[in-house]
């Protein structure tokens, strides 16, 4: 079966909101047709953008490789500027539009681009389809390491991907069904050829595809950008001509330059948001999918044991975990997937365990420890974003009897301990939001199904019911994709492989400046001066 995109509808906000039938009967069409509208993600958005804005990132840019990032707020922001993809998604109402390519024709496992002629990289050289075949063909290595591979290209992987330039088209091709195929080529960014030649040098060094080249940086502090009429862009204008981008850690830091008027976008997490929400009001970022604790299974690790999970469940409190970890500015859940997305089932909540002290201690007795019996000691991540979201887990466990040591970090640091081979953890509050609004993303992170190490799976979770529906969600649609998706989920749930806590919002604040924008990401192609 094989659909044309010729500027159509495209995926509905209503599919966010479960299981309608009128929505999953548009959600079949929508994942099929690959639809989108419009010729530009800024369609619709009115007034004029600025000359100039300065956008503030809660941290710095761990590489200017988009394949193999930790990807932190500040590293996706960058990436939005400096490289483009092939479709974006309207942030507003969830459609897939134009961006490289003009339109493009889908299958299940088969999409077929139709580029923009005349594309260009930001050094001015030109952006051939082959070249963007290879910039895919490398985020499709297993070799590369990108945790994003099995995400993008489904557990199958890739059959093939073409470029042909004479034709002026790209194909990608996988080997399994994949319904989310095209919603991995809105955040699948393409690095230009340069890139791709000296890959250790793309770390520091972008080669980019995108609306923006980079002029000057002094990395960890500031990093100037300048448009440069990209061709991908429909209209120039429609962004602003130079952007800043400042590096700010601190919460409060960021919320004082509200105050100051030194910066035009400021996202803030914590405590002070409430004080700048009687001034400005704000544009809310919510992430895709909750943060959740997750655990090392690896065989030895405490937490391979099932009621040890089930003991940590019931010992933490999402509501209190949620005013630790962002003093409320988030919201407490039971759920691994959020209510603006696709499939969410708010019943699966039911399946988490409930907040019961008292019957976590006696579970933990009963496993043998605490009080006259073993001794348990576990090693907690924790990172800089959470604020005191650590704390609290720790002195929740402490009250238990179990021993608590706490590792606190950049949220990069403590990827590069769980994606390590090493093992030396055992439970976090893991930030599983990613840039799709559907459950494929923690595929990657808890299924065998894409491998046991490394890159992928990495608390080892061995759960054959959540595999067996992670396997056929993707290669299904409509009714029968939600009710995959969610009997997936709920295989998490049931055995405590994670525990939904927070959804993450970003509360944003401009004075002189509206925009639409996600969690991690302002779409810079919104960006207006208020009316």
């Amino acid at each position: 079966m094989k659909l044309n995109y010729r500027g159509g509808s495209g995926r509905p906000s209503a599919l966010r909101r479960g299981l309608g039938s009128a929505a999953v009967v548009a959600l079949a069409a929508s994942l099929l047709a690959a639809c989108g509208g419009g010729s530009d993600s800024s369609a619709g958005t009115s007034g004029e953008a600025p000359d100039q804005a300065t956008l503030v990132l809660r941290n710095d840019v761990d590489t200017f490789d988009p394949m193999l990032t930790a990807a932190e707020q500040g590293a996706v922001q960058m990436y939005e500027a400096l490289y483009d993809t092939l479709v974006r998604r309207n942030w507003k109402t969830g459609e897939y539009e134009p961006a490289m390519a003009t339109k493009w024709e889908a299958t299940p496992t088969k999409i077929d681009f139709e580029l923009k002629t005349g594309l260009k990289c930001s050094d001015g050289t030109d952006l051939k389809p082959t070249d963007i075949a290879n910039s895919l063909k490398r985020l499709a290595d297993p070799k590369t390491g990108s945790i994003y591979t099995g995400r993008f290209f489904g557990a199958g992987g890739v059959k093939e991907i073409v470029g042909d330039d004479a034709a002026n088209t790209v194909s990608v091709e996988v080997n399994e069904p994949h319904s989310d195929l095209i919603d991995s080529m809105a955040t699948a960014f393409i690095v230009c050829p340069k890139g791709l030649e000296d890959t250790e040098k793309l770390a520091t060094e972008p080669q980019g595809s995108g609306p923006y080249r980079l002029a000057s940086m002094k990395r960890g502090d500031t990093y100037e950008l300048e448009a440069w009429d990209s061709p991908a862009l429909e209209d120039p204008d429609s962004v602003p001509a130079k952007l800043t981008y400042r590096v700010v850690t601190s919460d409060s830091t960021r919320a004082n330059l509200v105050d100051t008027g030194d910066a035009d976008i400021v996202s803030v997490v914590g405590r002070d948001s409430k004080r700048l929400e009687s001034v400005v009001e704000p544009i809310q970022g919510k992430a895709f999918q909750s943060d959740s604790v997750v655990f090392n299974q690896r065989d030895g690790a405490p937490f391979a044991d099932e009621a040890l999970r089930r003991v940590v469940a019931q010992a933490l409190d999402a509501e209190s975990y949620t005013k630790a970890a962002s003093f409320d500015v988030g919201e407490a859940i039971d759920t691994l997937a959020t209510p603006n997305m696709d499939c969410y089932v708010e019943s699966n909540g039911d399946l988490k365990p409930k907040f019961d002290k008292d019957q976590a201690k006696a579970d933990l007795e009963a496993a043998g420890y605490g009080e006259g019996g073993k001794e348990l000691t576990v090693r907690l991540l924790g990172y800089d974003l959470q604020n005191s979201g650590p704390e609290y887990v720790a002195d929740a466990l402490r009250e238990l009897g179990i021993t608590v040591e706490i590792t606190n970090g950049t949220l990069a640091q403590a990827a590069g301990i769980v994606y390590g081979d090493s093992g030396e953890w055992d439970l976090l509050v893991f930030p599983m939001n990613a840039p799709a609004p559907h459950l494929y993303p923690a595929v990657t992170k808890m299924s065998s199904n894409l491998g046991e190490g490394g890159s992928y799976n990495f608390g080892r979770v061995t759960n054959p019911e959540f595999d067996k529906f992670a396997k056929l969600a993707p290669a299904s649609t409509g009714d029968e994709r939600c009710e995959n998706w969610s009997k997936a989920e709920a295989a998490l749930l049931e055995r405590v492989d994670v525990v939904p806590m927070m959804w993450p919002i970003a509360n944003y604040f401009s004075k002189d400046l509206t925009f639409e924008t996600g969690y991690r990401t302002t779409d810079l192609r919104t960006i207006r001066v208020k009316g």
